[in-house]
């Protein structure tokens, strides 16, 4: 993907720092903020049971603001189930850890927790609790939000299809600030075998590359896959002697020269315009073919796959 080279009146029952916006949520079991005086205390339900005091981040945009309401939901939740070892689940627990996943997977309207004990409410309106018989053992704390080892989650994703599998699972194994390394994944599979959902991963497992940057590089590989072309070197560095610079494209064929990049910038302004094409240039003084592919044409891959064909037979004269 083309980048840029670029004091409370009531006790405080749970706070956090999003970029420095601080977010107080109240129970209505403590008695300090109810449904008669949330209004005029400047508080909204956030859950049952639970109100929150908000301010827009300061400075974000809208999705920013958006995924601070979420997160507060997502300790509301957890501090309405506290002292009973829940912990975040599935989908709530990537999206937490910063994992993207695939738009028919996202869930931002109910949170999705884990318990090891049977004494906590399955379930209220926005809520959704998951139970399980054997301990959950705490990975790591994400602003103040405890989730389970990264692949545990992966896991509990039983309604993904084999590719969105890999489109998680690459997520872990980013080029940039990795969850996971491909060794900390396959290790933790092992320890979770037999557990449902470890052979889903496991077929997946053969098709995850490290070194990616989006979830649409992925699927942009998985696409080429699919039509039966060999498997792109991710990130691929490019050397080109005329600017002696090293760039690297999204996905290539070094052997044919040919790169495909996943296109997702929209509307760019006149500088990245401007970066771009010196970039394209460069590579093609260099002998380099780039083939871009937008998020419509991943949805109708026949012409770029016919692209990626034409100039791996013409430059190697096969393509299978």
């Amino acid at each position: 993907m083309r980048r840029r080279p670029g004091q409370n009146r009531h006790p405080v029952r749970h706070a956090c720092d999003v970029n420095q916006n601080l977010h107080t949520i109240e129970l209505t079991r403590d008695g300090h903020v109810t449904s008669r005086n949330c209004e005029r205390l400047g508080y909204q339900r956030i859950l049952t049971g639970a109100y929150a005091k908000a301010n827009p981040v300061a400075g974000g945009d809208d999705r920013a603001n958006a995924r601070a309401q979420w997160l507060t939901a997502v300790r509301a939740a957890l501090e309405l189930q506290a002292g009973r070892g829940a912990v975040l689940y599935g989908a709530t627990a990537l999206q937490a850890l910063g994992v993207q996943l695939p738009e028919r997977l996202q869930d931002w309207t109910t949170v999705h927790i884990l318990a090891t004990t049977r004494s906590m409410r399955p379930c209220r309106r926005g809520v959704m609790a998951h139970h399980q018989v054997r301990p959950a053992s705490v990975w790591k704390v994400i602003d103040g939000l405890p989730v389970l080892h990264p692949v545990d989650h992966w896991v509990q994703m039983t309604a993904a299809t084999r590719g969105e599998m890999v489109e998680i699972g690459d997520g872990f194994l980013r080029r940039h600030n990795p969850l996971l390394t491909l060794d900390d994944l396959k290790a933790r599979l092992d320890v979770l075998d037999g557990t449902h959902g470890v052979k889903l991963a496991r077929r997946a497992l053969p098709l995850l590359r490290p070194g990616t940057d989006s979830l649409y590089e992925t699927r942009t590989r998985l696409v080429l896959v699919g039509a039966k072309l060999p498997t792109p070197a991710v990130n691929l560095p490019v050397w080109c002697p005329s600017v002696g610079f090293t760039y690297h494209v999204d996905m290539g064929y070094e052997k044919a020269r040919t790169g495909v990049e996943f296109d997702g910038l929209g509307h760019a302004d006149r500088q990245q315009m401007d970066i771009d094409a010196d970039r394209r240039r460069n590579l093609q003084d260099a002998d380099w073919l780039l083939i871009s592919v937008t998020s419509t044409q991943l949805r109708h891959p026949e012409s770029f796959i016919r692209s990626v064909q034409n100039a791996l037979m013409m430059r190697t004269g096969q393509w299978g």
